[in-house]
C-alpha cells in the first residue's frame, strides 16, 4: 500500500495520495474546497514539497491538475498565472523540462505574451536554484553533485569573488561536506550562489 503508519498507529497520507486528492477535487469527483481555496492550498503543497522525490505517477496528476485549473474560465487570470509561476519554480526533478516549457506556453497565453526559450539567455521562469555538495575542487573549477539522485556536475566554475574564496576556504579546512546553493536550468548548473551552512 502506498499509505505509511507513523509511530501513533495512524495512518500517513503519501505523496502519490495527495496529488490524488488534488487531481479528483480539481476534476470535481473529490472533496473540494472551492477551485480557489484549493489552488491555494496546492502552491503551499508545491513550496512545502519542492525538494521532495514523487513519482512518476503523482507528477502527472499534479500537472493534469495545473491544466484543468488553468482552463477553467470562472477562475481569475491573476489566480492561474500564480499557480504556473509556483509551479516553474519548482525543481527539474519534479517538473521536466517538457512539462515546464509546456506550463510557460499557458502562461504566455494567458498573458498574450510569447518568451523565447534561447540556449544563452535562458528563461527565468525555467530557472531554479538546488543545493548541491561539492565533492571535488581543483584550480578554479569544481565537480557538484545533487545528494537525492546522485547527478553529478563537473568543470563547474568557482565564482571570481568573495563567494568562490569561501567556497575554496570551507572545502580545504572543513572535514564534513561543504555545500552550495546554484541557479540551475534545465539539467545544468548556470551559477553558484553562495555557501550553504
Amino acid at each position: 500500500s502506498d499509505l505509511s503508519v507513523c509511530c501513533c498507529g495512524y495512518r500517513k497520507m503519501s505523496l502519490d495520495d495527495r496529488c490524488q486528492q488534488f487531481h479528483e477535487a480539481a476534476l470535481g469527483t473529490g472533496k473540494s474546497k472551492g477551485p480557489e481555496k484549493e489552488i491555494a492550498t496546492l502552491r503551499k503543497f508545491l513550496h512545502k514539497n519542492q525538494n521532495q522525490r514523487f513519482t512518476e505517477k503523482g507528477v502527472s496528476r499534479l500537472f493534469d491538475t495545473i491544466q484543468i485549473y488553468v482552463n477553467k474560465d470562472e477562475l481569475e487570470k491573476e489566480i492561474k498565472e500564480a499557480l504556473l509561476e509556483d509551479s516553474l519554480k519548482m525543481p527539474f526533478t519534479v517538473f521536466s523540462t517538457k512539462q515546464k516549457k509546456t506550463m510557460l506556453k499557458w502562461l504566455e497565453d494567458l498573458r498574450g505574451t510569447r518568451q523565447e526559450l534561447s540556449e544563452t539567455g535562458g528563461d527565468s521562469l525555467l530557472e531554479t536554484s538546488s543545493v548541491l555538495s561539492i565533492i571535488d575542487l581543483e584550480g578554479e573549477f569544481m565537480t557538484l553533485m545533487i545528494d537525492d539522485t546522485g547527478e553529478t556536475f563537473e568543470n563547474v566554475p568557482i565564482p571570481q569573488d568573495d563567494t568562490g574564496k569561501a567556497i575554496k576556504i570551507a572545502f580545504e579546512q572543513t572535514e564534513s561536506c561543504v555545500s552550495v546553493e546554484a541557479q540551475m536550468n534545465d539539467s545544468a548548473v548556470k551559477k553558484v550562489l553562495r555557501i550553504v551552512e
